[in-house]
Order: structure tokens, then C-alpha cells, then sequence
């Protein structure tokens, strides 16, 4: 077994022939009904003309980029929303073709997608 502590991009993958690649991503708990988490992540406070980073918009985009990149066969998503979990990862298969299952337990959640 590869283990991989930080991956830099896709390249630094090893490509094993018949394998299945697996992603593991913590998502900071993404919420786009509230947006609260949005705030705590900027140290020290964004200014003016930077506020758009700070937005779910913004990572959702940097996210799918990231995920399309890696083309894992399963991907693993922590600290998801169930509040919002439909319309912020919509795109997981609506543009990168993943089918799911949501698994969430107690106040914590986790979407499993291969």
C-alpha cells in the first residue's frame, strides 16, 4: 500500500495498473444555507477586494477543480453538511459523473461517492 501525507497534484499519484485510487478530503464543513464557516478560516481578515475567496462559491469551484484533477475512482468527503450537502455538491455528479451514498452519523456527516 501507497501512502500519500500531502498531495501537491495530480502527478505525484502512483498509477498502479488495475488499482483503485481512493480521495480523501475534509471539506470544513462547507454550509450554503448559513455560511458560517466561511469567516472563521481568514487570519487575519481578508481585505475588501479579496472578500470573493471567502465565498462557498469560490472553494466549491477550487474544490471541483481539485477533485476533477485527481479523478479518483471513490471519493471520500469529511465534514459535509447534511443541512445543505445536495446543492453544495451537486456537481460531484452532475459535471464530474459520480454516483453517492451519504452516510451521516450523530452531527457529523460524511458522502462516500465512487
Amino acid at each position: 500500500m501507497t501512502l500519500i501525507t500531502h498531495l501537491t497534484s495530480p502527478t505525484s499519484l502512483p498509477q498502479a495498473l488495475g488499482g483503485l485510487s481512493v480521495l480523501s478530503y475534509n471539506i470544513l464543513l462547507p454550509n450554503s444555507v448559513d455560511g458560517w464557516w466561511n469567516y472563521k478560516m481568514y487570519h487575519p481578515p481578508l481585505l475588501p477586494d479579496m472578500f470573493h475567496v471567502s465565498t462557498w462559491e469560490s472553494r466549491r469551484e477550487l474544490l471541483k477543480e481539485r477533485i476533477a484533477l485527481i479523478d479518483a475512482d471513490v471519493v471520500c468527503l469529511q465534514e459535509v453538511s447534511p443541512q445543505s450537502f445536495e446543492d453544495d455538491f451537486s456537481f460531484m455528479s452532475e459535471d464530474l459523473g459520480y454516483d453517492g451514498v451519504e452516510l451521516f452519523k450523530r452531527v457529523s456527516a460524511r458522502h462516500v461517492l465512487a
